[in-house]
């Protein structure tokens, strides 16, 4: 008999807390109602000493590519690497509306945002399969920042570029309605969800929900959007010349939002592992299935990532609510054939099926007169290009192209229709070390919305055995971060930190997480202090918050129990996958 999962206070007695967490066949609320919190239109003004003269940002974009080195399985840690160039000045005073809201954003005039009351509900409705979720936002930072409740600043203030012409209704008008006169579905306007709040998202607007849990399964099963009046539309250009426009406003979005911020699966681990010591339970599995997993703008993966590149573009231009939706994708599929028969054959949402759905990225259908394709945003992976799919595998169809480049390795990228099914996109990866080159192939679920990618995906993630905290620059590629994978013998944990050096030189060491075990008001040793210090500006971090963070994952990394645990259910996911 189905049962919705009831809301569980930590502390809860644990017969209680264990019968709440076995089989969780229905799904669960995260939250019954959301507040509906609008985003007023953002104006900006120009001092009386700025010309009457009008003027966009200059947009300059310079590709190069460089690499970083991963030690861990299934995590790569590299990209493209660049610098963009965004410098602007903002529309004359007195612009206001679509317009004057989209020169700020593309200018980088450093965006504003006061929520309102007045805005309006997304229209869009869990199935009946499904409850709507509202992501608590939890940190396991102790000292935060306090964030309004109102504002949200997303953009740094950049100089004036006298070089460019024209204003943003000159320049984008064309794009602006394009999109104003392709409604899609009654209630679907501009106003209808709040993208991002202020450390959190509305999950509703993103249609998430949570799926159902069967009794002995390691995982929720994934589910998808089917009702028609959900389904998001496909957005049409009148030639190629009207979608490179957006989609270079869409890319360098994109890449700003890279530079702005990290790849972080470190501190939703130190989370999951307060929030379950908070318990008092030894039972880590049965925890699992019912920890309710927090997202905010902070501590970004991939699905955060994914919900925060799309509340930008929206914010740009609302109407691309309507195209933009979340997909899902399962890495490093043996057969893809095969995996495509699984699907006709039992459907995705099955537990036949041995899914993980371990990443997820952003899709918007289009087409260009009769060609059809699709755009993917993939930041998890570090992908700074507005990718585009086109089923002829005609211009302006991106092909390979390289995504980094060291002197011991290569990394190509390739997106394209699968040949077994227009339901995919096949992601071609292509590793070249010397003479030698190997290849994988991810698949890409396109034909429907992604609903489960927080009760999922982000779930998946948090007894995955590899953490990593990575900076990225506006071409993707990973100049410092830290990772460690998560090991048995809990007195051999240790981590790998990296950093760019004098002379355009890569520093790494690899550090035993014992020598972050120092009594209170006991320094670390020096060589581990040298390192975090010229780490620390690198990865946006006071060499205070570091160090804390180091110290707690030592006490996450020693604790043999919990460890033990995780690694356990992580065997027991990829042991449900295998076949795939």
């Amino acid at each position: 008999m189905d049962q919705s999962k009831p809301a569980t206070k930590f502390g809860d007695e644990p017969d209680l807390l264990f019968n709440r967490a076995q089989g969780r066949i229905s799904l669960h609320s995260l939250g019954a109602s959301t507040s509906s919190e609008g985003v007023a239109a953002v104006q900006a003004s120009l001092s009386p000493s700025a010309n009457a003269s009008r003027q966009l940002a200059n947009i300059q974009l310079e590709a190069t590519f460089n690499d970083c080195e991963s030690d861990g399985d299934g995590q790569r840690e590299d990209g493209a690497a660049a610098a963009v160039e965004c410098d602007g000045v903002a529309a004359a005073r007195g612009a206001a509306g679509l317009d004057q809201q989209l020169a700020d954003a593309i200018s980088g005039m450093g965006l504003t945002t006061t929520a309102t009351s007045q805005d309006h509900h997304v229209s869009c409705q869990a199935t009946k399969r499904a409850t709507p979720m509202r992501t608590p936002s939890t940190s396991s930072e102790d000292d935060d920042e306090d964030v309004g409740d109102g504002e949200l600043e997303w953009m740094p203030t950049t100089t004036t570029d006298l070089t460019s012409v024209g204003t943003a209704s000159e320049r984008y008008s064309d794009i602006n309605q394009l999109l104003a006169k392709q409604q899609h579905g009654p209630g679907s306007g501009p106003a209808a969800a709040n993208w991002a709040m202020a450390d959190g998202y509305d999950l509703s607007a993103y249609h998430q929900v949570n799926g159902v849990w069967p009794l002995g399964h390691p995982l929720p099963l994934p589910d998808w959007g089917i009702a028609e009046d959900q389904a998001k539309g496909t957005l049409l250009f009148e030639n190629v010349w009207q979608y490179e426009e957006l989609n270079g406003i869409v890319e360098t979005a994109l890449q700003r939002m890279l530079e702005e911020t990290h790849y972080n699966t470190v501190n939703l681990f130190v989370d999951f592992y307060r929030s379950f010591k908070r318990t008092r339970r030894s039972d880590l599995r049965s925890f699992f299935q019912f920890y309710d997993v927090p997202i905010n703008r902070r501590h970004h993966m991939c699905v955060s990532l994914a919900f925060e590149i799309m509340a930008r573009l929206v914010q740009m231009f609302p109407h691309l609510g309507q195209y933009l939706f979340v997909v899902s994708c399962e890495e490093q599929v043996a057969d893809c054939n095969d995996y495509v028969q699984m699907d006709e054959e039992y459907g995705m949402n099955s537990a036949d099926a041995g899914v993980e759905k371990e990443h997820v990225m952003v899709a918007m259908r289009f087409a260009i007169g009769e060609r059809r394709g699709v755009m993917i945003l993939d930041p998890g992976y570090h992908v700074g290009r507005a990718v585009t799919v086109m089923s002829d595998q005609s211009y302006p169809h991106t092909g390979w192209f390289n995504q980094s480049k060291e002197s011991h390795l290569q990394r190509d990228y390739c997106y394209s229709y699968s040949q077994h099914s227009d339901k995919f996109v096949e992601w071609k990866e292509r590793e070249i070390r010397g003479d030698e080159a190997s290849f994988k192939t991810s698949l890409i679920y396109i034909a429907q919305e992604y609903m489960t990618a927080v009760d999922v995906t982000v779930r998946r993630n948090l007894v995955y055995n590899f953490r990593s905290l990575l900076s990225r620059d506006a071409k993707g590629r990973v100049y410092a971060g830290l990772y460690f994978p998560l090991v048995s013998n809990v007195q051999e944990a240790h981590l790998t930190l990296f950093y760019d050096g004098p002379n355009e030189q890569r520093v790494k060491a690899k550090l035993m997480f014992s020598a972050f075990k120092v009594g209170k008001g006991k320094q670390l040793p020096d060589y581990v202090t040298q390192h975090l210090v010229k780490l620390s500006p690198q990865l946006n971090m006071s060499q205070q918050d570091l160090t804390e963070l180091c110290k707690s994952l030592c006490e996450v990394v020693s604790d043999q129990n919990f460890i033990g645990q995780v690694l356990a259910i992580n065997e027991d996911i990829g042991n449900m996958s295998l076949e795939n």
